[in-house]
């Protein structure tokens, strides 16, 4: 069973944030391509945000009446139910940090390997499998934003390719 008033403090919250980030949606800059504008997927984006947070609301919103809600006075944070969710994030932060000096190729397959690795366990068939996984992935991510988009990814200092 949820926490309804959660819910609905972070219903409220996704609304302001979605009304702040659509507002400065229409801050980018268009580049005078053909098609369709730059601002246009992060409308999308934000406005299905915003219909899903309603929905969020209206539901958490009902329940919360309609179950007659009893305080928690002995409200506590456990943080060992996030510790994945921590570590993950804190992989992400490494990664981001270490961008600049592995890439994005690299980086992405070690980041990957990394979160496969730990939240998949450890045996050395496993490991081969999420050795393979994470090449595989962030290689034909790469390739296709590289090759087929012509973007360029952040190359690193050990991994020259242009």
């Amino acid at each position: 069973m949820t926490n309804n008033k959660s819910d609905i403090i972070i219903a409220i919250f996704l609304l302001c944030f979605s009304g702040i980030m659509i507002n400065d949606a229409s801050n980018i800059r268009d580049l005078g391509f053909e098609g369709m504008k730059a601002d246009a997927w992060p409308r999308v984006v934000l406005w299905l945000l915003v219909v899903m947070s309603s929905v969020m609301l209206g539901k958490s919103y009902i329940q919360f009446k309609t179950e007659g809600h009893k305080d928690n006075n002995a409200f506590h944070i456990n943080l060992s139910k996030f510790k994945n969710a921590i570590i993950c994030f804190g992989m992400f932060l490494f990664f981001l940090s270490t961008l600049d000096y592995l890439g994005m190729l690299l980086g992405g397959i070690a980041f990957v390997f990394g979160l496969l690795t730990f939240l998949g366990g450890f045996s050395l068939n496993l490991i081969i499998r999420h050795f393979v996984i994470s090449v595989l992935s962030i290689g034909f991510m790469w390739m296709v934003f590289t090759f087929g988009l012509r973007v360029m990814l952040p190359e690193g200092e050990i991994l020259r390719v242009w």
